[in-house]
């Protein structure tokens, strides 16, 4: 690994790890966001507590801000902008190939007309009860029920015997008490 290769990555690294800490004061603490999508019929592009948020695309992100302490009664407003026909317009066009990667005019233009079928949802949400966080996880569960995980111990006991495979996401739905047929 050459040096400024190296000096690069340190640079990058020390100041992603700072971003995370320059939010952090004392009403409120900087952590990861996470999103898992249990609905396989639309894709999450971003969500969002209060206005703090990561990308859909599912690894943890850097950096969110949350309260330090959780007390009884906090609300958040919960905010996700999703695409609910993933591949395909609503005039049921499918995405166009990018030939070697390169976007050309037909695609650009079914983009555009995809991109304004995205959904931007929110809702007023209570803030779930937290000691030790490990950050916020943001669940997507069938029928536009979104909920956030703060607590370690409760994402752990959620996760850790999830089965792999076709049988997990069914079963994330079925612990998290979610409809997996909409009405």
């Amino acid at each position: 690994m050459n040096n400024h290769y190296f000096l690069t990555l340190v640079i990058s690294t020390t100041a992603l790890l700072s971003g995370c800490q320059s939010m952090a004061d004392e009403a409120s603490i900087g952590i990861a966001g996470r999103v898992v999508n249990a609905d396989n019929s639309v894709t999450i592009l971003r969500a969002s507590l209060n206005g703090s948020g990561v990308s859909g695309s599912g690894g943890d992100e850097c950096c969110m801000s949350i309260p330090a302490k959780w007390k009884p009664g906090m609300t958040a407003m919960l905010s996700w902008t999703k695409d609910p026909s993933p591949g395909v317009n609503p005039d049921g066009k499918r995405r166009p190939a990018l030939p070697n990667g390169i976007t050309t005019p037909e695609w650009k233009r079914w983009m555009n007309s995809h991109e304004a079928n995205y959904k931007k949802m929110e809702k007023i949400i209570p803030l779930p009860k937290y000691g030790e966080t490990c950050g916020v996880t943001f669940v997507f569960l069938p029928c536009d029920d979104a909920r956030v995980i703060l607590d370690c111990d409760e994402r752990y006991k959620l996760f850790r015997t999830l089965p792999g495979g076709k049988d997990r996401y069914p079963e994330l739905i079925r612990r998290m008490g979610g409809r997996a047929i909409c009405q």
